[in-house]
């Protein structure tokens, strides 16, 4: 069995705990990651010898939240299992960190770089909290950007030890903050260099021994007064007070979630408050918006990174530029963010890019935003240029889709994207599809029977590639998990309504669709 967390014990009985699991770039929770935490506790109550623990990291981040692809095992696993199972089965690291944070031997997070979700949580639990002071530090809880809350004690540590304004910000928001914010908010006890880090948080671990745990002086708002008792009428304006409107206050029930756990959950013991939590996190279980966003918005997410990035051998070398007018003013602000090599050329007509890549071999580009009409290629002589459309940034990311582009043209415009942090997405028709789907505004119906025929001609295995892009692009709300998703959800209304070309495309469609979303 692997070693996932490291320990070296001190001759005056400081255990450090150094989680480092093997084969990742960052540490995750999962399943083996909650085992390894029990054996340790398992050790830290029975050995008289440790008298207090630290943990930190052995990679250069602290931990970056839970295995998306486990709590997608969750919602796979919420469509038969029984409420009581899956408080099991969801629960099982809330209480673990109710364990851990009553424990007689003080626990202490020396967090020495990005602690997210269920990482932040980790640190939460421990009885004092250091952080590096590297700026470039992110902590935070994210969950709600997917769909979920921070299941293992965010909704109640966070608003015990910040402002409660400050707390909902968070967890409505999903954003992170760095190391001096979170210790403004009272998160953090201090920030501390890297280097000095670890004997900081020794130091402070040896102060504590002997010391029974004592939530007073842990919480500097454990009486929680600023927060307001629970009605739907307060949940609904403490969400709006955060940027949530009434529309999507009813779409995403993430929202209602988390402000009902911090409203429910406040005053109560934390290990009753972690049962509040819980049965909160549980709604998103059972309710199909979390795991629509799981998939496309993560695990696809990930998946499209990975297979449509440009061959290792692909590099851009430099780049023409023609004048790019106002309307296309995100291309101007994106390749200014970029480090490629770049140069006005007034040969160029306008909105035009030349690429030239390793071999000295050049491709013109056509630059458009979504939000262009619907034909985006651009004459050149008598040739059409292929062309790139950029969308907008959203809480996910950015998309480049690219539009009539040949097999080498499209590798030099995935490279480009790569180098403005945006998914490369290629259309085969002449047209942008992203395009179409944002002229049919809000009517999911007309989106699916596009999209369906646009991937009725494409290789099956891309299909949940479609729903990444328009979801990544803000054509489709997040909540649908896409044009196809949404299509198989509501597939008996979605074929009763179609076309015989849209009925053809959905009988081609229609196994791998079963596949992968049933």
């Amino acid at each position: 069995m692997e070693t996932l967390i490291h320990t070296t014990l001190d001759a005056d009985g400081v255990l450090v705990a150094t989680i480092d699991m093997p084969g990742r770039t960052m540490n995750v929770f999962s399943a083996d990651l909650m085992n390894a935490i029990d054996a340790l506790m398992d050790r830290v109550d029975g050995d008289a010898a440790v008298h207090s623990v630290v943990v930190t990291s052995g990679k250069a981040t602290f931990l970056a939240g839970a295995d998306l692809a486990m709590v997608r095992g969750y919602t796979d696993r919420a469509r038969s299992g029984t409420h009581d199972e899956m408080f099991a089965m969801c629960g099982r690291l809330g209480r673990q960190f109710v364990r851990m944070e009553a424990s007689g031997k003080p626990w202490v997070a020396a967090v020495n770089g990005i602690a997210l979700g269920g990482g932040l949580e980790l640190a939460l639990a421990c009885r004092v909290r250091l952080v590096t002071d590297a700026p470039r530090t992110q902590i935070g809880v994210p969950e709600v950007r997917w769909g979920l809350l921070p299941g293992a004690g965010g909704t109640q540590r966070v608003p015990r030890l910040a402002p409660f304004e400050d707390a909902m910000d968070m967890l409505l928001t999903g954003r992170s903050i760095d190391p001096a914010e979170a210790v403004r908010l009272g998160i953090f006890e201090r920030t501390v260099p890297a280097a000095q880090l670890l004997e900081a948080a020794k130091t402070v671990a040896r102060s504590l021994h002997g010391q029974p745990y004592d939530a007073s002086r842990k919480f500097g708002r454990l009486a929680q007064d600023d927060v307001p008792a629970w009605s739907e009428d307060t949940a609904r304006a403490v969400a709006l007070r955060h940027g949530v409107t009434p529309e999507s206050f009813d779409l995403y029930p993430a929202y209602s979630a988390i402000v009902d756990s911090v409203l429910k959950g406040a005053h109560l013991p934390l290990a009753e408050a972690t049962d509040v939590e819980m049965t909160q996190f549980l709604r998103l279980m059972f309710n199909p918006v979390a795991g629509n966003m799981v998939r496309t918005l993560f695990l696809e997410r990930l998946r499209a990174e990975r297979e449509l990035a440009a061959p290792k051998d692909v590099h851009i070398e430099r780049i023409g530029i023609g004048a790019i007018s106002p309307a296309r003013g995100a291309w101007a602000e994106a390749l200014g963010r970029s480090k490629l090599p770049q140069a006005a050329d007034a040969s160029l007509p306008a909105d035009t890019l030349e690429l030239v890549d390793a071999q000295g071999e050049r491709q013109r580009v056509a630059l458009r935003v979504l939000g262009d009409g619907v034909q985006v290629a651009a004459p050149s002589g008598d040739a059409t240029l292929p062309a790139a459309v950029l969308a907008p940034p959203g809480p996910y990311g950015r998309v480049l889709e690219i539009v009539g582009a040949d097999d080498a043209a499209a590798e030099l415009l995935a490279a480009l994207a790569a180098k403005l942090w945006c998914l490369p997405w290629r259309t085969y028709e002449a047209d942008s599809l992203l395009q179409r789907l944002q002229q049919a505004g809000g009517d999911l119906h007309e989106q699916a029977r596009t999209v369906m025929r646009a991937a009725a001609g494409r290789e099956t295995g891309t299909l949940a590639f479609f729903d990444v892009a328009a979801c990544l692009a803000g054509v489709t709300p997040a909540w649908t998990g896409g044009p196809l998703m949404w299509a198989w959800s509501e597939r008996e209304a979605v074929a009763a309504a179609s076309d015989p070309e849209t009925l053809a495309a959905w009988s081609r469609l229609r196994p791998t669709l079963e596949q992968a979303c049933a």
